[in-house]
């Protein structure tokens, strides 16, 4: 699929190829060199290597149901071609091809022309660039670094609460056990006091 054509069908909705885990429909936002990229209610932002696409489906008189949310809103990269593209998303966690066997996520750390090199866990993964169908940036794997940090937020707060609330605590007493002898001493002197005026009688 050339550049000229798939240029000429940005912000249609289509179908790229028939069936199988690959198979997508959504809004076309742009098209480059070699690759395009496509809104889908799964992904969001998903970029595809045109060389993988078999077929690509648009309804001409009723047009294919897809409900675009937000695409003002969105940012994607513009790159020339897929490796410059691919160089834009370094150090995000990403998801290669969409579904079966091939699925592999991770933090993109490197790409070229050859391969692309990602990070997960432990583990160091170098893919053949040409075994690369599509591309798509986790936003649920964003949402629970979010939530993890929110969370990490939370907890600090409470754990500073309650050490507040142990100092409030910890100092009340000091100053109750600090009245109390008050207390005694002001008890002793009266009494003090008392025994002298009964021998003055």
């Amino acid at each position: 699929m050339n550049k000229v054509l798939m240029s000429s069908m940005v912000g249609k909705v289509v179908k790229i190829n028939r069936g199988g885990s690959e198979a997508r429909t959504g809004l076309l936002l742009s098209a480059g060199d070699d690759y395009f990229v496509l809104q889908t209610k799964e992904e969001g932002i998903l970029y595809i290597a045109s060389q993988h696409v078999k077929s690509i489906t648009e309804n001409a008189k009723q047009g294919i149901d897809f409900v675009s949310e937000g695409s003002e809103s969105l940012v994607w990269s513009s790159a020339v071609d897929f490796t410059s593209m691919l160089g834009e998303l370094k150090h995000q966690w990403v998801t290669i091809n969409r579904g079966g066997p091939e699925k592999i996520e991770g933090v993109l750390e490197d790409a070229n022309g050859d391969y692309i090199t990602l990070i997960l866990k432990e583990e160091v993964i170098r893919l053949a660039s040409y075994h690369v169908k599509s591309v798509a940036v986790s936003v649920k794997k964003k949402e629970e670094e979010k939530e993890e940090e929110n969370k990490s937020e939370d907890s600090g707060e409470s754990s500073n609460s309650k050490q507040s609330s142990s100092e409030n605590k910890s100092n009340s007493n000091k100053g109750n056990s600090k009245n109390s002898k008050d207390s005694s001493k002001n008890s002793n002197l009266n009494r003090y006091y008392y025994e002298i005026e009964a021998l003055d009688f």
